[in-house]
């Protein structure tokens, strides 16, 4: 369940934290710990850490897997040697009848106290839907990559549904998240999930008690929350929910969200590119800002106020009011189509470019200010021009780019000593070959939407 994982349990088929009754801790388990654990570290130690614990059907205890938020690593701690000498407990009980099972619990280090709380599960969530899939391409070696991940999913959090689409982070450093039925605000480690019964988010045709899927999240200057959910975008200021949809907007079927600097909020469509200001509604498209076709794929807003469009017919510059239709063969963007950009603190600019018609011209490439085009891409490797990239973040303090890829999983590149990373479901804990969007916090650690739940980097 967790992503630091034990090897000593004898494994075979058990369940999660079934019975009745359920599994019980030992009266003086949280004595029994203390006693066990390494003093030393536990003079220091501070923070919070979940343990699933494999409980067999003689109540004999193993560690099967931890998430450690505290400032100790486990192995110091003594942890998985503590667990296994204390007391047996009480089995669960199935069907008249001792079982294994799996408990969760969540182990709060505040000074020289620890105080353990029981995770329970809401097995009426069990409508689910994710996705995990085969890698197309094999990952590094499991030895070679030097991250983990915490998973966030139904299972060991209020999660409403595995698969999610979107991430980001608001003004005010608050994680949220879009799912396949609803929007998930998570802070301080609490989720509050808002949905078709709470808000005005709509529910499909087929079924009213589910939510539409949220396909693109973004903030605003003003720290507005913007979603993209079904075919209609929605805004929520924090108190009040406003819907756009094509009764009050130029929007019919929004498929990305982009805010620029000076707050303008921007939207791509099969309908050309929508654009609003806080008060008025704007629509560039063939007609009339010269764009090769109304299928509009990504667009960006440079620091010299030149918007950037590409679609799936080519690319174009707007400067000062004049489309620019880019056609050089010097450059990627002759064949390979905008759909997203970042413009670093030196004004480099960095492209994930695509082309449905032929994958062997997609890509990533960087801009240099020196007019220079560099590609971005393992050597002698087919990587992005067989699988397209759903998303890419630059991380500026740390010289690295984490590339979300389809069908693939995660990549890390270190961009100073050009060094990649590739995490997938088969040499990883990255649940889902399926990595839709990226966002990072203050902290650094890199947060991803996967068909499977939420990552996060530890």
């Amino acid at each position: 369940m967790y992503p630091e994982k034990f090897d000593n349990c004898q494994l075979s088929q058990f369940c999660l934290d079934c019975g009745e009754p359920k599994a019980q801790v030992p009266k003086d388990f949280a004595k029994e710990l203390i006693q066990a654990m390494n003093s030393k570290s536990l003079k220091s130690i501070k923070g919070i850490i979940e343990v699933q614990i494999l409980v067999d059907s003689m109540g004999n205890p193993c560690l099967l897997s931890a998430k450690n938020e505290s400032n100790i690593k486990t192995s110091k701690l003594n942890i998985q040697e503590a667990i296994l000498s204390s007391s047996n407990w009480s089995p669960a009980i199935s069907q008249g009848k001792p079982a294994r099972s799996s408990v969760s619990l969540k182990l709060s280090f505040i000074g020289s106290n620890l105080s353990i709380e029981r995770r329970v599960f809401d097995f009426t969530k069990n409508t689910n839907m994710k996705s995990v899939g085969t890698p197309e391409i094999k990952g590094t070696k499991e030895s070679k990559l030097l991250h983990t991940w915490t998973v966030y999913n139904q299972q060991n959090s209020d999660l409403p549904w595995d698969m999610t689409r979107a991430v980001m982070f608001d003004k005010g450093k608050v994680l949220w998240f879009g799912t396949d039925n609803g929007i998930v605000k998570m802070e301080n480690q609490k989720m509050e999930v808002f949905n078709c019964k709470n808000t005005p988010l709509r529910s499909p045709k087929y079924n009213k008690n589910e939510t539409v899927s949220v396909r693109d999240a973004a903030v605003d200057n003003d720290n507005n929350k913007w979603f993209i959910a079904g075919w209609d975008v929605y805004k929520f200021d924090n108190e009040k929910w406003t819907i756009y949809d094509s009764l009050n907007s130029p929007i019919s079927w929004a498929r990305t969200i982009f805010v620029d600097n000076s707050n303008n909020i921007w939207f791509t469509s099969w309908d050309g590119l929508i654009k609003y200001d806080g008060s008025v509604w704007s629509v560039l498209n063939a007609a009339n800002a010269g764009l090769p076709t109304n299928k509009v794929l990504g667009t960006f807003v440079d620091s010299r106020n030149r918007i950037w469009i590409g679609t799936f017919e080519g690319n174009v510059r707007i400067d000062n009011g004049k489309t620019i239709r880019i056609k050089d063969t010097n450059s990627p963007l002759d064949f390979g189509f905008i759909s997203k950009m970042h413009e670093d603190k030196n004004g480099n600019l960095w492209f994930d470019l695509f082309n449905d018609k032929d994958k062997s011209k997609s890509g990533m490439f960087v801009l240099r200010t020196t007019g220079v085009w560099e590609p971005i891409a393992p050597k002698d490797s087919q990587i992005f021009s067989q699988n397209s990239v759903n998303d890419f973040l630059l991380d500026e303090k740390t010289n690295t780019m984490w590339i979300a890829l389809n069908k693939i999983g995660l990549i890390k590149y270190d961009i100073i000593n050009k060094v990649w990373e590739t995490y997938t479901t088969e040499n990883s804990n990255v649940p889902s070959i399926h990595v839709m969007k990226l966002t990072q916090d203050d902290k650094g650690s890199v947060w991803a939407a996967t068909f499977a739940g939420i990552i996060k980097l530890n």
